[in-house]
């Protein structure tokens, strides 16, 4: 008898954990292997069960939007930050607020509570080596190098209606150039572009293979493909570089909140953001009292700052300049 009632109990303790065991939802602008590798982590350290759906950032605003009614979702993971800022000003996410580390920089969050950074990256040229020297084309050393009739058909860079980080490639000549001579730039550089990419991070997989000699995005994968092997450099043009900081927000209406605000709390822990490193994501931390490994320090690129209310602000209009005034040729 008291073994039976030993295996009931045992069997309404399963019972009642799988009842009340939940499963945190998210939509991920971060590329999939990273964010397997963020949220595993995530999971180990909390216990805490994640679903993800990788979505660019223009179909992941989208997604949410269509959902306010009934979100599917609690967090959005990634995307730069203006993305998140127009989420915030659609009433599409929910403040959380908590005390942010002094290690952790002002620009990188929002003073309200709608969104917290996850990382930060530099933009640049990753250049496959192999195809460079089997065409015998010179090394862009600046923006304006890639303007140069030889390098016709042999650039990709994502296209600012679906990527973020397209977006961040337009607004960080603008700020570098100009609004006009930025369009006027693009118009120009337009013959050597080989495609427009919907993802953020297809061009570094076109440059690893050799599909394209360059490819303009984040650097955490053209540090990965150098890692494996891969015959890539990275160029850093010497006009300077935009950056982007990846955010995530929790969604209005969210209905894992006090797990999508455990995983708010835990990536910006200085344990969090130790993993980011540890987990070889190639992503530059958002604190300043981690160990960065072998990234190259950011004191050695020029950084062009991109308010990201302005990008947020002004975001329809810029990308619908860029679709009528550079995406024709």
């Amino acid at each position: 008898m008291k073994k039976l009632l030993f295996v009931l109990l045992v069997l309404s303790l399963l019972v009642t954990n799988v009842a009340f065991s939940k499963k945190l939802i998210v939509y991920s602008s971060v590329d999939e292997a990273n964010a397997r590798k963020i949220l595993s982590a995530f999971t180990k350290d909390t216990g805490i069960d994640v679903d993800f759906v990788f979505l660019s950032s223009g179909p992941a605003l989208a997604r949410i939007e269509a959902e306010k009614q009934n979100p599917q979702a609690d967090v959005w993971f990634g995307a730069p930050m203006e993305n998140h800022i127009i989420a915030k000003e659609r009433g599409l996410t929910q403040p959380f607020k908590i005390t942010v580390p002094k290690e952790i920089s002002t620009r990188f969050y929002d003073k309200e509570g709608y969104y917290y950074p996850i990382y930060m990256n530099p933009l640049g040229i990753g250049v496959n080596m192999t195809m460079l020297e089997k065409l015998k084309l010179p090394l862009p050393q600046s923006w304006n190098d890639l303007l140069k009739s030889v390098y016709k058909k042999t650039i990709q860079y994502p296209n600012p209606q679906s990527s973020g980080t397209g977006y961040t490639f337009v607004t960080g000549l603008i700020k570098i150039l100009g609004e006009d001579a930025a369009m006027k730039f693009l118009k120009l550089m337009a013959p050597n572009v080989q495609t427009y990419t919907q993802s953020g991070t297809a061009p570094s997989k076109a440059v690893a293979i050799g599909e394209a000699v360059f490819g303009i995005q984040f650097t955490p994968a053209f540090f990965q493909f150098m890692d494996q092997g891969y015959n890539v450099k990275i160029v850093f043009p010497k006009e300077g570089v935009p950056y982007e900081v990846a955010c995530m927000s929790i969604i209005k209406g969210a209905k894992n909140i006090e797990e999508a605000q455990k995983l708010v709390e835990w990536v910006i822990s200085k344990k969090g953001q130790q993993e980011i490193i540890n987990q070889k994501t190639y992503f530059y931390p958002i604190r300043t009292d981690v160990d960065f490994g072998n990234l190259p320090s950011l004191s050695s690129i020029k950084l062009i700052h991109v308010d990201p209310k302005w990008a947020a602000d002004n975001k329809t209009r810029i990308v619908n300049r860029w679709i009528n005034e550079v995406l024709p040729y």
